[in-house]
Formats: structure tokens, sequence, C-alpha cells
């Protein structure tokens, strides 16, 4: 074997050493990943936490942290047979509109108080 062809081998093995530990760096650190989502969904339940309690924000966040600037608008209207409501202000949800589409009244569904 020639010198060139020698460190070539070196080279090649160097980088499959290489590559290898690579490869178990993944894996440890996706096991560290899987670990830390465990633990997070641990403590989110024990602690009863919501999005906005975590500072996340968008449809699914819960609009109980105090902090919040924006006016939290109680419901307005209710599905009697779902229990969904909506507050009255955007686009009306499906299931209102399914029951307007039936020739209901949307006074029938008011949350009395």
């Amino acid at each position: 074997m020639t010198k060139s062809n020698e460190l070539q081998q070196q080279i090649d093995d160097y980088q499959a050493k290489l590559n290898e530990l690579r490869k178990q760096q993944e894996a440890e650190r996706k096991g560290e990943r899987t670990q830390a989502i465990i633990s997070a969904k641990e403590l989110i339940k024990t602690y009863d936490l919501t999005a906005s309690d975590l500072g996340f924000s968008g449809k699914g966040a819960a609009k109980k942290v105090t902090g919040d600037k924006r006016n939290v608008v109680a419901p307005k209207y209710q599905d009697p047979d779902s229990g969904k409501t909506w507050t009255g202000r955007g686009k009306s949800p499906a299931w209102l509109s399914a029951q307007l589409a039936t020739g209901r009244d949307k006074q029938e569904f008011l949350i009395q108080h």
C-alpha cells in the first residue's frame, strides 16, 4: 500500500468513527428530549398548568393569566346539546350556524344569567 493509500484509509476510518459518534450523540439527545417531554407533561398535569401559564398563546391557550391585558369576554350563547359556548364575537361557530340553518333563532341559544 502506498503512503497516500494508507493516509486515505486512516481518513476513512476516522470519518467512520466520527459518523458513529454523531449517531450515538443523536440517539442520546433523542432520549434526553423524550425524557424532558415526559417530565414536562408530568409537571403540567401535577400543577394543572395551561398554555397561558407557560407563556404560550394561540387557540388553545386559556385566558386565566392575570397579566393578560386582553379583555376576557363571558360566553353569550351556548349549544344545549354539546355545551359549547360562543361569546358572540367573531365568526359564528359551526354548531350555531348549523342550528340557524334549520330555522332556529339565535336568541334561543342565549345564556340566561
